[in-house]
């Protein structure tokens, strides 16, 4: 079923001609000196070493294997998820990579269309289609390992297990930047045995990233001063593929502490919607929160906005009517593929588009009651019940169907009962009571113990 109003044929054909396009950008890749992925590369063959942490050491080892030097803005640990791809040549790890990266993206899709009621295939469509997605993999970038991580966190908080909650959110915490909205979300929830579960897995990153700088447990200071560092010079380095506040503001001259205060005052205001919206929805929001507000989010990074996307694709809760919802979502489509020529012009479409999205999310434009049975729908299930018509002769047997909604389940469970009625007292009430009374009022406790009652007729 095609969630837009597109026809079923120009749906696919143009998902495809956006994805085609947004992969096309990978060919491109070894004339540029596969772009950013030679310094993971070079984290992964330094790993376990004094030469990953220390500025000095690493730049050194840059030099020495024709590497742009640069910082490795990540925790020591993460440098071990880019060791096999290091075992190889930079242009066969590269490729190496780009195949995981891939795979990614495509598991992203199924997770996020499973969450937000698509089919497996409109939703790897949407994810292959939103040009952020593909554009992380030609630069070398890991953003849709955290687009997996964050699915997953998501999905527990659905569910409200706070193992898989916690265990997305602390898998995240390999890019902290991408962790803190959701323990964010978490922390207003009030979720804490899954913050319990990530504070674990967080010393789990701690001591994998002792062994990764060859035993030095005093790692987070030389870390952060160099993190400082790093964010300092590329905060404004790329204004023109910046996709938050700050790195826009910031990159244009503006004064830092008004780019601050603004991203402060976004955060502040979104707060009610992360406190109120259904789970899946603020989480999908403080995604999209994150990369507005971050101190250093570029185009590749837009990929969690994929969530909200596929929540705004799933029609559930998006509170845009028709024809405005498709025709937004379209537009947000040719903006993730126009970031290909939108930085000559100075400004990243996508960052434009990612900040529109969070201005409507967080302003809950045109919000309207969701789906019942639908996964964004927050509302319990109810007991409905309607009155029986009369029945047409004076005795007999007659059929009833009650009709259950168990939860939030979006299936019916349809039981069909047969009940005798007794007529022929003058002064009867000839209709079945389903007050708990004699047979009719059993089959309403059975339906009770089942879910609601939705209804019956005769």
């Amino acid at each position: 079923m095609i969630p837009l109003r597109i026809a079923g044929r120009r749906f696919w054909l143009w998902g495809l001609v956006f994805s085609l396009a947004s992969a096309a950008v990978i060919c491109n890749s070894p004339n540029v000196a596969f772009v950013d992925f030679p310094q993971f590369w070079a984290a992964g063959r330094t790993v376990g070493s004094p030469d990953l942490l220390d500025p000095a050491r690493h730049g050194a080892w840059e030099v020495l294997h024709g590497i742009i030097l640069d910082f490795f803005p990540y925790p020591p640990a993460t440098a071990w998820l880019f060791a096999p791809f290091a075992a190889f040549s930079l242009p066969v790890g590269f490729w190496l990579h780009a195949l995981a990266m891939t795979a990614l993206v495509g598991i992203g899709g199924i997770l996020g269309a499973r969450l937000y009621g698509l089919d497996d295939r409109v939703g790897m469509m949407g994810a292959f289609a939103w040009g952020p997605c593909m554009a992380s993999v030609s630069f070398g970038q890991n953003a849709p390992l955290g687009l997996v991580f964050a699915l997953l966190a998501i999905e527990g908080l659905r569910r409200d297990s706070y193992v898989l909650a916690g265990l997305g959110v602390g898998l995240l915490l390999y890019k902290p930047t991408l962790a803190i909205p959701l323990l964010g979300l978490m922390l207003l929830r009030r979720r804490w045995r899954a913050l319990g579960v990530a504070a674990v897995v967080g010393c789990g990153w701690y001591v994998l990233s002792v062994g990764a700088t060859a035993g030095d447990w005093a790692w987070p200071g030389q870390f952060v001063a160099g993190l400082g560092d790093w964010y300092h010079r590329t905060t404004a380095f790329n204004p023109a593929k910046a996709t938050s506040i700050s790195g826009v503001l910031i990159g244009y001259g503006a004064p830092a502490i008004v780019a601050w205060g603004i991203s402060l005052a976004v955060v502040i205001l979104s707060i009610p919607r992360l406190l109120k919206a259904p789970m899946v929805e603020a989480g999908a929001g403080a995604c999209l929160l994150g990369l507005a507000v971050s101190p250093h989010s570029l185009n590749y990074e837009a990929v969690l906005a994929l969530p909200a996307i596929l929540w705004m694709l799933g029609g559930t809760g998006a509170g845009i009517s028709e024809p405005a919802r498709t025709r937004l979502i379209v537009a947000v489509y040719v903006a993730g593929l126009a970031h290909l020529i939108s930085t000559w012009a100075g400004l990243s479409s996508v960052g434009v588009a990612v900040l529109a999205l969070t201005a409507i999310w967080i302003s809950g434009w045109q919000r309207f009651e969701t789906t019942p049975g639908s996964p964004a729908d927050p509302a319990p299930a109810q007991m409905i019940s309607v009155p029986l018509p009369s029945p047409p002769r004076p005795q007999g047997r007659r059929n009833f169907v009650f009709r259950m909604r168990v939860g939030r389940d979006r299936h019916a469970v349809v039981r069909h009962n047969r009940c005798r009625i007794a007529r022929g007292r003058q002064g009867h009430d000839p209709r079945p009571r389903l007050d708990g009374a004699g047979q009719s009022g059993h089959l309403a406790g059975e339906a009770d113990r089942h879910g609601s009652l939705a209804g019956a007729r005769g």
